[in-house]
């Protein structure tokens, strides 16, 4: 709707062109959290070894550009998927990279605006501080922020401001780069080769700014075809790099590297984010990797060893709650302690507790390790939420010690890289330096493992000596996907749907404040709208409902006399099988054989006919399965007769209000045409749940004839007594034949009726959950289709028309405005059945749409048939 109504054009206002960019960005991010995998990211501070781990654990070491410098300058989405079985190494398919769109450009401008004013608040009046905050930005263009700067941030401010200028200098040039080209970069998605990915991701200038470049050289310029039709060069990427939301690559895993068949869709994605304490982008890293939070549905955060104390962590926490995120950050917390190889203990010391002899516990080694203690401690904090809630997921084995290149070693990868990538990392130096560290870790880990006391800490020491910690990586991964994945997807996507509502809100807003509504007249357009509108969406809670409760045999239920509801479907068929199986003669025969509660022997002969063998009781469980299967799709269809008659008062309610817009004059007109005849006979079905009914006989009746009868052999599988034995009440049965003697048998008979019953339930319920699940796949399938027939642009148009008397109505952003008021109330995403009084069906047979409620049938009255 949003597509086929833009705003252009020199009469539409600034403001409903941006509400209306951020309606159509908060859909897209909406659309892409459904559609998404599970999404994990990766943050920390600079040089901390994120993008090697995340290569590694890929099975692709030189995946992403690496180096002791700041190096990755933009997000990278890797969109990993399993490869084929016979698959012996991963391999990298695709990559691309993609623009900010043009509200994420405005965002960022906002942004840009947003930090200058933070920094500078102490040195700017309280007027001129305001005039900032409040400066317009509402194209993709630096001028405003830009001539504010040279009217009052120049001198010693321009310097203590200089890092924030020289972004908001590269951002200029980047948006003047991308004029000059020619090519429409906002929004847009190309497919890149190598070099080119490099140049969308690594960092510019860093380094003239710090010496030798550790990445290499490009070769300037070299152009390669692109996704927009046209060339894409090394050059115009690191020129507009400001402008690239993020670098995706689709890789291919092995599962010799990691199985990915274990998670949902045998896919993830993982974001290698920048690192936060970059000199170069560090306003731009914060954003990036604010916008992306809103993506991810956990993070890796990683602590790292070998450096100092930083504030990453803090910065993560204030992205996340500027990113507006409704779950807790600590929930969604893997923190990992990197380069843990590097870790500043003196080398004497790691010796002293891996050669001693004597018992070593996790108090003693934290003790006189104090930097560890610190680490471990910060690492546990990140995981564990300040105020847990019962849903809270825990810190246990949400911590971990990872080193990439003990992992390249182990692997044996190292001798597979080239050369560049070796002299880059320098590998010679560090991976001797890694294994023996790893080592003396392992060690230390072997003598903690005595200790019951050591926390797991002696696991997570010998893990990251065995693998660098990868192999535990990907299991903590693997479980905390498989127990809270669905989870965390379903808040997020949430949380998406209302922004879009929110969004919609907006746009709505400002078009009503534009004034269009007045130039046209739109009533019947907003008339017919608006109640088509209200109908629809009690036909997608009909059909969503369907899918769910028509599965649940405890809610289903028949009436009874005077609307009652009657017992639910389960209990009704629990009863009946436990009345069928009480009444088999054999239990009636037996029963008079017992003498004194046992079962007296010399009444098993005569014309008692008592079973003496587990077979005996056969046919009669056989014909009872028989019978309740038999019943099944009449009881079934009572039931779901019973559940749509619950929701058609709220489908009468809707067909009334919209029978007050399309008078029984203007249906007459819509039917003058062929084609209005097509569209009107739509109108009945839509106040009226019974052709819903007759698709559910329908689809009972044509399944079940050409369902194959249940044979004896597959009804013996089900029962419940070992066939060919003799039962315990027989004098013949030698089996703990003392122990009968003595026993109350008629306990005995009373536990296998028991048994007899609850299989025989048990076979009713399988047959029952298959009708169920047939029925309620079939019914979403028609009133979906159906709903499609309801929205359709023709139908709305043909009512439109026949209500203003048969003339076209104009349509457009006004239109679009009442619309978008009925999209975003909360009643069209969540309905109650006591919003709808218990009104009658307005469609009388001389009414306009010839409708009727279906509120007399055969399986009413309380009967079952």
């Amino acid at each position: 709707m949003l597509t086929q109504h833009q705003p252009g054009g020199p009469e539409s206002e600034p403001a409903v062109r941006e509400a209306h960019h951020r309606a159509l960005e908060a859909l897209r991010r909406a659309e892409e959290s459904a559609r998404a995998p599970f999404s994990i990211g990766l943050v920390g501070e600079m040089s901390a070894g994120k993008s090697m781990l995340l290569g590694l654990l890929l099975g692709l070491p030189e995946l992403l550009p690496v180096g002791e410098e700041a190096v990755t300058g933009n997000v990278t989405l890797i969109h990993a998927k399993a490869a084929s079985a016979e698959t012996g190494e991963s391999h990298e398919s695709a990559v691309r990279v993609e623009y900010f769109s043009q509200a994420q450009t405005l965002d960022y401008l906002r942004h840009l605006r947003n930090e200058l004013a933070n920094q500078a608040q102490s040195a700017l009046s309280a007027q001129v501080l305001e005039q900032l905050r409040q400066l317009p930005i509402r194209e993709p263009d630096c001028g405003e922020l830009l001539r504010f700067r040279d009217t009052y941030l120049t001198g010693a401010l321009a310097q203590s401001l200089a890092g924030v200028l020289q972004e908001l200098d590269s951002l200029d040039q980047a948006l003047r780069r991308m004029h000059e080209s020619g090519l429409p970069l906002l929004g847009q998605r190309a497919e890149l080769d190598d070099e080119l990915a490099r140049a969308a991701v690594v960092l510019p200038g860093a380094d003239t700014e710090r010496g030798a470049d550790p990445r290499g050289h490009f070769r300037s310029g070299a152009p390669a075809r692109s996704g927009l039709g046209a060339s894409l060069s090394t050059g115009l990427l690191r020129a507009t790099l400001p402008l690239i939301r993020r670098v995706v690559r689709e890789v291919r895993v092995a599962p010799s590297v990691w199985d990915l068949g274990e998670f949902p869709g045998a896919e993830l994605r993982l974001l290698d984010f920048p690192g936060l304490d970059s000199a170069f982008s560090a306003v731009r890293d914060q954003y990036v990797c604010g916008a992306e939070l809103h993506s991810v549905h956990s993070l890796l955060m990683l602590l790292n060893a070998g450096g100092g104390a930083k504030d990453t962590p803090q910065r993560i926490f204030r992205m996340w709650r500027a990113a507006q995120r409704a779950d807790s950050m600590e929930d969604s917390i893997i923190a990992l302690i990197s380069r843990f190889h590097d870790l500043r203990v003196a080398e004497p010391v790691l010796k002293s507790y891996a050669a001693d002899t004597q018992p070593l516990t996790r108090e003693q080694l934290l003790r006189g390790i104090p930097v560890l203690k610190d680490l471990l401690a910060s690492a546990e904090r990140l995981v564990t939420p300040a105020h847990p809630t019962p849903t809270s997921m825990g810190p246990a084995d949400r911590v971990l010690l990872t080193s990439a290149m003990r992992a390249l070693s182990v692997s044996g990868r190292h001798e597979q890289v080239g050369r560049e990538f070796r002299d880059k990392c320098d590998l010679d130096v560090k991976l001797p330096k890694a294994d023996k560290h790893a080592e003396t870790w392992g060690e230390i880990g072997r003598r903690l493992s005595t200790d019951a006391l050591s926390g797991g800490l002696d696991r997570m020491l010998t893990d990251f000596a065995d693998d660098g910690g990868l192999a535990r990586l990907r299991r903590r991964l693997r479980d905390h996907v498989t127990r809270h994945g669905a989870a965390l997807r379903l808040d997020q996507f949430a949380e998406r749907r209302e922004d879009v509502v929110e969004a919609l809100r907006e746009l709505q807003t400002a078009l009503e404040a534009s004034g269009g509504r007045s130039r046209v007249d739109h009533r019947s357009d907003t008339a017919v709208s608006q109640r088509l509108t209200v109908l629809s969406a009690v036909w997608m809670d009909v059909r969503d409902r369907s899918a769910v409760e028509l599965l649940d045999a405890h809610r289903l239920s028949s009436r009874r006399t005077r609307g009652a509801p009657g017992p639910s479907l389960f209990t009704e068929l629990e009863r009946d099988t436990a009345e069928r199986v009480y009444t088999w003669p054999s239990w009636n025969r037996l029963l008079d054989t017992v003498h004194e509660e046992r079962v007296d022997a010399r009444r098993l002969r005569g014309d008692h006919r008592v079973p003496v063998r587990t077979d005996e009781f056969f046919p009669e469980f056989r014909d009872a399965c028989r019978e309740i299967e038999a019943a099944g799709s009449a009881r079934l269809l009572a039931a779901v007769e019973t559940w749509l008659l619950g929701h058609q008062q709220r489908v009468v309610a809707a067909a009334r209000e919209l029978a007050t817009v399309v008078t029984p004059d203007a249906y007459e007109l819509l039917r003058s045409s062929t084609e209005g005849e097509r569209l009107a006979a739509r109108l009945p079905r839509a106040a009226s749940l019974q052709w819903l009914r007759d698709e559910a006989e329908k689809a009972l009746r044509d399944t079940d004839p050409a369902e194959p009868q249940v044979d004896d052999e597959q009804v013996r599988q089900r029962f419940p007594l070992r066939t060919g034995h003799i039962l315990p009440w027989h004098p013949d049965n030698l089996v703990g034949s003392a122990a009968d003697a003595s026993s109350g048998h008629q306990t005995t008979i009373a536990r296998h009726r028991r048994e007899m019953t609850a299989m025989v339930l048990h076979q009713a319920l399988a047959g029952l959950a298959r009708r169920q699940r047939l029925v309620a796949a079939h019914l979403w399938s028609q009133a979906d289709a159906f709903i499609d027939d309801l929205r359709a642009p023709a139908l709305t148009g043909a009512l439109v028309t026949a209500v203003a008397g048969g003339k076209e109505s104009e349509r457009g952003l006004a239109g679009l405005a009442e619309q978008l008021s009925l999209r975003a109330e909360n009643s069209a995403y969540s309905w109650k059945p006591a919003d709808w009084d218990a009104a009658a069906n307005p469609w009388e047979p001389g009414g306009p749409f010839g409708g009727q409620p279906f509120d007399q049938g055969p399986y009413d009255g309380g009967t079952t048939p």
